[in-house]
C-alpha cells in the first residue's frame, strides 16, 4: 500500500510539472497549442510557417502567438518583412481610419486620432461685402448673436477636438467720397457658427477654452478709391470640440466691429471669400483627454 501511494504521488507531481500540448504530442513550452497540428513529432525545431498557428505560454507567464519564445508578456508574430500580415485587431468602439492606439495614465488603451495625423481644410465661399460704418456689424459684448454675418465659407470636422487656424485678408476699400484718416481704426472679429443660414448668427456652442474670436485691428489711413485696396491679415486659432458622433459643418462669420468712431468710411470687399487666395481655414486634431 505504501508503495502504491508513493508511486501515485510521484505520478501526480510529474503531471503537475509536465508540459501540456493541445494538437501536438511534442509540446515545447509549459502550455503549447498547435492549432494546425503540423509541428514535428519529435525534436525542438519548428519552422516559421508551422509556428504561425501556435500559441505558447512559457514558465515566465509570457504568451506568444506565432512565437514559442516570447520575452514579453504578450508577443505576436504575423507575416514577414517580405509578406507582412496584420497580427492585431481591437474593436472597442473608438476605432477609426487613421487612428493610433494610445494609453491613459493607468495603461488602459484606446484608439485616438493622433494630433499630427490629420488635417482638414475648409471651403471658401463668395465672401461678404461689409459696410464698416453700419451698426448692423457692431460688436455687442452682452449679445454675441448679433453683429456677425455669413461669409459663405465653412469647414467640416469629424468628432473630436480641433484647433482651427484662421487666415483671412482684411480687404479695405474706400468709399467713393471718403477714405479712412490716419487717426481712424476698426477692430473686427471672425468666428465659427453652427448655423449656415442665420444672418446675423451666433458663435458655435462647440467653441471651447475661451476661444471664440479670431480678430485684428486695422489702422488708417486708407487709400482713396482709385488707389484700390489696402490689406491687413487676421491670423488666429479657435478650438472646436465636436462632441457628436458625426461630421459637423462649421460656418465662418465676420463682423463684430469696434471702431474709433461710428462713421469710419469704407467697405471690406468679399471678406472671408475665395477671391483672396490667402484666405484659409485649416483644422488640426489636438490631443483628447
Amino acid at each position: 500500500m505504501k508503495k502504491i501511494i508513493f508511486s501515485s504521488i510521484l505520478m501526480h507531481n510529474a503531471i503537475i510539472y509536465s508540459q501540456v500540448g493541445i494538437g501536438t504530442n511534442n509540446p515545447l513550452t509549459n502550455f503549447h497549442i498547435d492549432a494546425g497540428k503540423d509541428n514535428p513529432l519529435i525534436g525542438t525545431i519548428v519552422s516559421d510557417s508551422q509556428k504561425q498557428n501556435d500559441v505558447a505560454i512559457l514558465s515566465s507567464g509570457n504568451v506568444g502567438i506565432g512565437n514559442l519564445s516570447a520575452i514579453r508578456k504578450l508577443e505576436i508574430e504575423s507575416g514577414t518583412v517580405a509578406s507582412p500580415s496584420d497580427g492585431f485587431k481591437l474593436k472597442d468602439g473608438t476605432e477609426g481610419k487613421g487612428k493610433v492606439l494610445i494609453s491613459d495614465d493607468s495603461g488602459s488603451a484606446h484608439w485616438l486620432l493622433h494630433p499630427a495625423q490629420k488635417i482638414y481644410k475648409g471651403v471658401m465661399g463668395n465672401g461678404l461685402d461689409v459696410d464698416i460704418s453700419s451698426s448692423s456689424y457692431s460688436f455687442n459684448s452682452a449679445n454675441h448673436s448679433v453683429g456677425f454675418y455669413q461669409t459663405g465659407s465653412y469647414i467640416d470636422l469629424p468628432p473630436g477636438k480641433w484647433r482651427v487656424k484662421i487666415d483671412l485678408v482684411i480687404p479695405y476699400l474706400a468709399d467713393s467720397d471718403a477714405a479712412m484718416s490716419r487717426d481712424e481704426w476698426f477692430w473686427m472679429r471672425t468666428t465659427l457658427s453652427d448655423s449656415g443660414t442665420n444672418n446675423p448668427a451666433a458663435p458655435s456652442a462647440d467653441l471651447v477654452n475661451n476661444s471664440r474670436w479670431a480678430s485684428e485691428i486695422f489702422q488708417g489711413p486708407g487709400p482713396v478709391l482709385s488707389a484700390g485696396n489696402k490689406f491687413a491679415m487676421i491670423n488666429g486659432n479657435l478650438i472646436i470640440n465636436n462632441a457628436t458622433s458625426a461630421i459637423k459643418r462649421y460656418y465662418l462669420l465676420a463682423g463684430g466691429f469696434t471702431r474709433s468712431n461710428l462713421n469710419v468710411p469704407g467697405v471690406l470687399e468679399k471678406m472671408g471669400g475665395a477671391q483672396w487666395q490667402e484666405n484659409k481655414l485649416t483644422a488640426y486634431a489636438i490631443e483628447q483627454d
